[in-house]
Parts: C-alpha cells; sequence; structure tokens
C-alpha cells in the first residue's frame, strides 16, 4: 500500500483567492458578490501566493497527494460580469498553474486535479448547464488546458504528467443548489424544479462523457501514460440525487438501451435501497429524523414517477457514440453527512448565514441543518465505498472529500458543535475506518481530507474545515491550534503514520 493516497483537497476557487474584484475574473457569484447576498470570497486563504508553504506543510505531516483546482474563470478570464463570446486564454495564469502543478510534484505530493469545482466564467452568463453549446465551450476549455499544463510539466519541467482528473466536482450538488435550493446562483428566468435539475444533470454528464474521452484521446496521442479520470458525487441516501447519475454513466457497459431505463433504474433503486436497509446504519433517530425520513420516501416517489427515459436519451447516445465503454476509471466519492434523516433539525433561529429573501427561506434555515449540525457517522462511509465498489465491476475508490466543521465567523465568534467533537476525534474515527476498510479489501486508493486551511464555503467563511486555522481578521497565516486548543494536523500525521505501518502489515501478512 505504499501507492495508497493520503492527502487534502482543496478547490481553486474556495483557496486561491483574487476573483470578481476590480480587474480580477468574474465568476458567476460575482454578481451575488456585489448585490451583498454573499459574503464576497476576496483573498480567500490566498492559496495563489502561498502554495509552496502549503505544499511544504504537506510533507512535514507525510502526506502524499494534493488535491487542487484549475479554475476556468482564471483561465479563460474576462473582467466583465455580463455573457459574452468566449475570450482568449490566459497562458499566464495557466503558466502559473503548471509551476503549482510542478511544485506540488517536487513536493513529492501526486496532484488530483479537478477541472470544474462549482463555478463557471461570468462570460457564460447565469444558466451555462442549459445551454447546448456549454458542452464544446468547456471541452474547449479541458484540451486547451490538459494539453498546456502537461506540456509543461514533461517538456519544461521534466516531471510526470498529471494521472488523476476529476473533470467536474459534485454534479448532483451544483445542480440541487441551483435549481431546487438557492445556495448557488443562478435561475435567471429560468423555472426551478425537477425538470430543470434533470435537464441541467444531462447536460453535465453529458460533458463529463465528452472531457472524459478527449483526456484519454490526449494522453493516447502524447504517449503519455494512461490517466485516471472520474467526477465525483457527493455521497448521499437518495438515489435521486446521486447514484442515479453514476448508473446512467454506466448503461453501455450494461449493455442498457434508451428503451430500457424505466426497467434498469427501478432495478437499481431496488438494490439500493435493500443493500442500504442490510447495512443497519446507525443514523440519530431523533425528532427530525421522521422528517427526513419522509422526504427520502417523497423523493423516492417523486424521482421514479417524474423520470422520462427520452429525456436522457441523448446522454446514452453520448455514450453509446464515444470511443470508450466505459465512463469513469475510479469513483470519486465525497462523504460528509449524507442521510436524508438527518437533513432536518431542531429549529434554530440565530445561525443563518445568508440574507432571508422571503418567508420560505427564512423558514427553511431554522430547520435545516447546516455544516455543523452534521452527524458523525464513519460506518456509512464504508457503506458508500463498499457498495459502490461491488455495483460498478470493482473499480477502485478514491475518498476525495471527507471533513468537520467547526462554526467561527469572520469575527471570530465561535459556536460549538452539538456533538462537541474536535477535528482530532473525527478524524481518529474516520482514519481508523480507511484501515480496516482496506484490511477488508474494499479496493480504496486513497483518502483526503477537506482540508488543509479554512477556506471561503460558498458565499460565506464561518465553516470551518480546515487542519490548520486562519484567523481572517489577521490575515491569512495558517495556525497549528485552532480555537478550542486542537492542533488536528498533528493528530493527522501520527494517524497516517501509524495507518501506513498497519496497512503494510495487510499487505506483508498476504505475500506470506
Amino acid at each position: 500500500m505504499e501507492d495508497f493516497l493520503w492527502g487534502v483537497a482543496t478547490s481553486a476557487y474556495q483557496s486561491e483567492g483574487g476573483y470578481n474584484g476590480t480587474d480580477q475574473p468574474q465568476t458567476n457569484w460575482a454578481e451575488a458578490e456585489r448585490r451583498g447576498d454573499v459574503v464576497p470570497a476576496g483573498l480567500a486563504a490566498d492559496f495563489w501566493h502561498r502554495y509552496r508553504e502549503d505544499f511544504g506543510r504537506c510533507r512535514e505531516l507525510g502526506l502524499n497527494a494534493f488535491r487542487l483546482g484549475i479554475e476556468w474563470s482564471r483561465v479563460q478570464p474576462t473582467i466583465r460580469s455580463e455573457p459574452g463570446p468566449p475570450p482568449a486564454f490566459d497562458e499566464r495564469a495557466l503558466e502559473r498553474y503548471a509551476e503549482i502543478l510542478a511544485e506540488c510534484r517536487r513536493a513529492a505530493l501526486e496532484p488530483v486535479v479537478t477541472l470544474h469545482h462549482f463555478i463557471h466564467p461570468a462570460w457564460l452568463g447565469s444558466d451555462p448547464w442549459l445551454e447546448p453549446r456549454t458542452i464544446e465551450q468547456y471541452l474547449h476549455y479541458v484540451e486547451y488546458t490538459v494539453l498546456y499544463l502537461n506540456r509543461a510539466l514533461t517538456d519544461r519541467y521534466g516531471l510526470a504528467p498529471i494521472r488523476y482528473y476529476i473533470t467536474i466536482n459534485e454534479p448532483n450538488m451544483l445542480v440541487l443548489n441551483t435549481y431546487l435550493g438557492t445556495q448557488f446562483p443562478g435561475r435567471k428566468g429560468v423555472r426551478a424544479g425537477f425538470r430543470t435539475v434533470s435537464e441541467a444533470s444531462r447536460q453535465i454528464l453529458r460533458a463529463h462523457v465528452r472531457a472524459y474521452n478527449r483526456i484519454h484521446d490526449i494522453y493516447e496521442q502524447q504517449s503519455w501514460p494512461v490517466p485516471l479520470v472520474a467526477c465525483n458525487n457527493y455521497c448521499t441516501d437518495l438515489y435521486w440525487s446521486d447514484k442515479v447519475m453514476l448508473d446512467l454513466l454506466s448503461v453501455r457497459e450494461r449493455d442498457v438501451k434508451s428503451s430500457q431505463l424505466p426497467e434498469y433504474v427501478y432495478n437499481k433503486i431496488q438494490e439500493f435501497e435493500n443493500a442500504f436497509e442490510q447495512a443497519r446504519i446507525p443514523l440519530v433517530k431523533d425528532i427530525p429524523y421522521f422528517f427526513g425520513s419522509l422526504t427520502k420516501r417523497l423523493s423516492n416517489w417523486i424521482g421514479y414517477k417524474t423520470f422520462s427515459p427520452g429525456f436522457f436519451a441523448p446522454l446514452v447516445d453520448e455514450i453509446y457514440s464515444a470511443d470508450r465503454v466505459t465512463t469513469f476509471d475510479f469513483l470519486g466519492l465525497d462523504y460528509y453527512d449524507p442521510f436524508a434523516a438527518h437533513v432536518f433539525r431542531l429549529p434554530v433561529w440565530w445561525d443563518h448565514e445568508f440574507k432571508d429573501k422571503n418567508f420560505r427561506s427564512w423558514l427553511m434555515n431554522n430547520i435545516t441543518s447546516k455544516w455543523w449540525d452534521w452527524r458523525v457517522l464513519p460506518a456509512g462511509m464504508r457503506f458508500f465505498c463498499e457498495s459502490y465498489s461491488k455495483d460498478y465491476a470493482g473499480r477502485p475508490v478514491l475518498i476525495a472529500e471527507n471533513g468537520m466543521a467547526l462554526r467561527r465567523k469572520l469575527d471570530n465568534r465561535v459556536g460549538h458543535r452539538r456533538d462537541r467533537m474536535t477535528r482530532s476525534q473525527f478524524l481518529r474515527v474516520h482514519i481508523e475506518e480507511v484501515v480496516r476498510m482496506v484490511r477488508a479489501e474494499i479496493p480504496l486508493i486513497g483518502y483526503l481530507h477537506w482540508s488543509l486551511f479554512d477556506n471561503y464555503e460558498w458565499g460565506s467563511f464561518t465553516p470551518r474545515f480546515g487542519l490548520y486555522s486562519i484567523d481572517y481578521e489577521q490575515g491569512r497565516d495558517r495556525m497549528l491550534e485552532d480555537y478550542f486548543g486542537d492542533i488536528p494536523s498533528v493528530t493527522y500525521a501520527q494517524l497516517v503514520e501509524s495507518a501506513r505501518q498497519r496497512m503494510a502489515e495487510v499487505g506483508e501478512s498476504e505475500v506470506v
């Protein structure tokens, strides 16, 4: 298990800083920031200027992997916030990304590169995933960027090309938070609802299939080692907002035609629900649990009733017309609190992070769980890793994100989690579960903790996920100790070292 990836995960927009200001690249979040609907990202964690020291910290912790993003809005930028034609690529930005990747490799960290992480350039407009032309524009960005960065790595820096790609981060959360929820900007003249969610999902999955094949084509043409390409989903036990996407991407390898989709999807949802029931995950059965359980049953009913096989025929045609049977090389799973039964909480009136636009928004903010309400259930992580790998031909699993939020506002006012758990405690129980999975021969290829440092969390700085804390009033320096006296980075280093030894023992016993 020497090649097992122990690392951290970040995203470009949440960590780099330098977007949406004067003469800076404009994203689809720029207008919401100017209106004051969300806190501006500003400097974020200033990773754009601090990447060397951050990679150095990872090496000191004994890590060997770093998930980072390439931001389309920076690579193909506009300083205007309104839609327009595609601008030229900014080779200065690409050159900086090449240097970041080279520095990552010099620090003996395997880069896991995300090509799209919720954000898109402002020139695409507010709802690009409802526009057919976006697929070609995204593919052009992917092709240009992948070629440029890898040629720089191999030809100028004498380093290996990128091996791991995530084409589009959490497509399920992107569409749900845009077209059912209101956390993400969008919906200009667009009617929110399940049909819009399905339309955007279809376009995003088509874009992933095209990008998957194009990246493989590029590597074949350049005679580079075969890459591993996937998209990653936010794990949830709501079949219609997670697993259905992977099942749709798998139709060709399972020889499922468009006309067979209703029966196929019905069988897959039954398989998933049966496996979930047999896993007996110890969910927290408080009063909100029953409302969450009802939500799940209602979601399944609505999902099946509104599922239209003809609607996804273009995606099926895209998959069958590609040169490759498969559409993902590994399973990228983001595991937090994925259970619908936990989506609600007893009302809390004081921890709203965003403006309440109306009574419905105010009510939902009171009764829905926030980042710091998410329950801690490592057994659930095993369920998703094991059951998904089995269902998708034994594909290896990368835990692309796993983390826990503390609550600390920009002015350093803090709030306790209800369970009073520290990040060190969270790390202990989840890494123990990782070791158990390896011992049980579940094909894991890595664990990436979200995140190395506190960062911007989609309109707010209050949720704190970092192994290193940041006091935003004092700057962007990384701090070892959090405000509860915990030092999670040291804990993580110790746990990784111990886990490596225990996993090596498993490998030695197999050899004997």
